[in-house]
């Protein structure tokens, strides 16, 4: 069985606000997943597997940006380029929009994510020192 690959609608709430428990520095309540997900201005998608939640992406566009929020795979489908088709459909998304550019701060000691961003296209453009309680943040940016 593989992934389907969808928007994020109300009903994913609870679980992705839970996978964030697990996988985000400063996780969301599920009724803040909620609001985002019913956000105007909001990309949201998660890849499904029989009904659970094993991945998310989300992002806000403003004007001619769209800043990445939060992704998140379950470490045991990691490497499955699960990220990979998320972003794909988050700056396809972005794009039909009037998107020209995306960024997003990931920690500095997180090779495995630098390095997807990097085959993504994304490229180091500053920092933000102890952004995440200590630890720098990269920030990174692509032209789409």
């Amino acid at each position: 069985m593989s992934a389907r690959f969808r928007a994020a609608t109300a009903a994913d709430a609870a679980q992705i606000a839970s996978m964030m428990e697990r996988y985000v520095d400063c996780p969301w309540t599920e009724a803040q997943v909620k609001a985002e997900i019913e956000n105007e201005n909001a990309l949201f998608f998660v890849a499904d597997l029989g009904g659970k939640t094993i991945g998310f992406l989300s992002g806000v566009c403003a004007a001619d940006e769209c800043e990445i929020s939060d992704i998140a795979v379950e470490d045991q489908y990691r490497r499955r380029k699960i990220g990979t088709s998320l972003f794909n459909l988050l700056l396809s998304g972005a794009r039909a929009r009037g998107v020209r550019s995306t960024f997003l701060l990931v920690r500095a000691d997180n090779t495995p994510a630098k390095n997807l961003y990097e085959k993504l296209g994304f490229n180091a453009v500053g920092e933000r020192k102890g952004y995440y309680n200590g630890t720098d943040a990269v920030i990174m940016r692509r032209e789409i």
